[in-house]
C-alpha cells in the first residue's frame, strides 16, 4: 500500500495583513504518521503544499504521479476549503483512493465530512496507531473499519462513530518523527519565534495537568499528561542536530519544562553533551512555572526565548476561563525572564467569556505595559 500525507496550505489572502504573522512550521503531526507507516512496512511520501509554496494543481499532479492508495490531510480551520477543493480533485483523477482527514477541525466536523464524502474516515485524536491499522485493514482487502477505535466512517450510508481509542501512554515506542520525507529547510517557528534556522520541533510529553477552559487540548488528548524519557528526548535533539544541521529547536509541549525535576535532567543532559553550545531552544511554559534558578538553568543549556500563554490583562477573564494565575504574577514572571537574558513573547486571546470592548483594550494596555 501506498500512502501520501499532505499538510494543506490555506488562503493566506482572507487573512489581510495578519498573514505577514504566518510562516510554515514543522509539521510534526504528519512527520509521526508518516514513521509509523513506514515502521508498519508501507510506502510513504509527503507533501507539505503550504511550505513549498504548492498551487492545488501542483499537489494533483505530485498525486497522480505516485498514485497513492490513500491519501491522508491534517486539517485546521483555515485549511479546510483548500482540503475539500483537493478532495474532489484527487477523487476524480484517482476514483479508487481512499481519503483520510485528521486534526481538530476533522475531529470536530467528522459526520459532515464524511457524509459529504470529502473523506472516507475521519481519525480522532492522536493518530499514528490509528492509520497504521486503517491501512492494514485496506491492504487486507477488508471494508468493515467497526473494529478499529477512534475513527468516524460510512457504515451502511450513514456516519458511524467507533470506540474511543484508548490513549497511548508509550510515547517511547513511538519512532522519531520522519522528517527525511519533508522540505526541513523551509521550516521556522513564526516570524516572532524565529532565532536561528534550521529549525525542527520537538514533542517531549502529550497533554496538559492544567484544565484552561478554552483549551483544544480537552477535546482531544489533553486530559491525562503523559511524558517520554527525558534521555530519549535529547537522543532525538541529538539526531536532528546530526543528521539535518538544525540550529534552533521548538518544543511543541504546551508546557515545557513541566516542573523542577523534568528541568533539571532535560537541561544537565544537553549540556552534558555540549549541545547547548550550537543550538538554541524555545518552548512555552505558563507564568506560574517561572522561577529565578529554573530560568538560569534554561539560558545555560541553550533556552533563549519562552512562549506565555498570558491571555488577559483582566483577572477576572483569566478566572473566567480557570487559568489559574493573576496579572501580577504575569507581570513579575516577565520582568524575572527579562533580568535573567530570556526573551518572553506573550500570546494573548481577545474574546474571552464576558469580555467587553474595554476589557479588551485594557489587555491591550497590558500587554504593551509589560514589554
Amino acid at each position: 500500500m501506498r500512502v501520501l500525507l499532505i499538510n494543506p496550505g490555506m488562503n493566506l489572502e482572507r487573512l489581510g495583513r495578519v498573514a505577514g504573522l504566518l510562516e510554515p512550521m514543522p509539521c510534526i503531526g504528519i512527520a509521526y504518521l508518516a514513521a509509523t507507516l513506514e515502521q508498519a512496512g508501507f510506502l510513504v511520501r509527503a507533501v507539505d503544499m503550504f511550505a513549498e509554496g504548492l498551487g492545488a494543481a501542483q499537489v494533483l499532479e505530485r498525486a497522480e504521479r505516485f498514485r497513492p492508495d490513500v491519501v491522508g490531510f491534517t486539517v485546521m480551520t483555515p485549511s479546510a476549503p483548500v482540503v475539500g477543493a483537493l478532495s474532489a480533485m484527487i477523487r476524480r483523477a484517482l476514483p479508487d483512493v481512499r481519503i483520510v482527514l485528521g486534526g481538530v477541525h476533522a475531529d470536530v466536523f467528522a459526520a459532515e465530512l464524511v457524509a459529504s464524502r470529502q473523506a472516507d474516515v475521519v481519525v480522532h485524536g492522536e493518530g499514528e496507531h490509528t492509520i497504521v491499522e486503517l491501512v492494514q485493514a485496506w491492504a487486507a482487502g477488508s471494508a468493515d473499519l467497526s473494529s478499529i477505535p477512534g475513527i468516524t466512517w460510512l457504515a451502511e450510508g450513514a456516519p458511524q462513530c467507533t470506540a474511543e481509542r484508548p490513549l497511548n501512554t508509550t510515547l517511547d515506542d513511538l519512532p522519531y518523527p520522519a522528517w527525511h520525507l519533508l522540505p526541513v529547510h523551509r521550516y521556522g517557528l513564526l516570524p516572532f519565534a524565529d532565532i536561528a534556522r534550521p529549525v525542527l520541533t520537538i514533542s517531549a510529553s502529550r497533554g496538559c495537568p492544567y484544565r484552561c477552559d478554552y483549551c483544544s487540548l480537552l477535546h482531544s488528548h489533553g486530559k491525562t499528561y503523559r511524558r517520554r524519557d527525558l534521555t530519549r528526548v535529547v537522543d532525538e535533539y541529538e539526531t536532528m542536530v546530526d543528521r539535518f544541521g538544525v540550529r534552533q529547536i521548538g518544543f511543541v509541549d504546551p508546557i515545557f519544562p513541566l516542573g523542577r525535576k523534568m528541568l533539571e535532567t532535560f537541561c544537565e543532559e544537553v549540556m552534558r553533551r555540549g549541545l547547548h553550545h550550537d543550538v538554541v531552544w524555545v518552548s512555552e511554559t505558563r507564568v506560574d512555572q517561572i522561577d529565578r534558578a529554573s530560568l538560569r538553568l534554561m539560558r545555560q543549556s541553550g533556552c533563549r526565548r519562552l512562549l506565555l500563554g498570558i491571555e488577559s490583562g483582566v483577572d477576572m477573564l483569566l478566572e473566567n476561563v480557570n487559568k489559574t494565575f493573576t496579572t501580577e504574577r504575569v507581570r513579575a514572571a516577565v520582568q524575572l525572564c527579562r533580568e535573567e537574558r530570556i526573551e518572553t513573547i506573550g500570546l494573548f486571546m481577545l474574546g474571552l467569556p464576558g469580555e467587553t470592548r474595554e476589557m479588551s483594550e485594557q489587555t491591550i494596555e497590558f500587554a504593551a505595559s509589560i514589554g
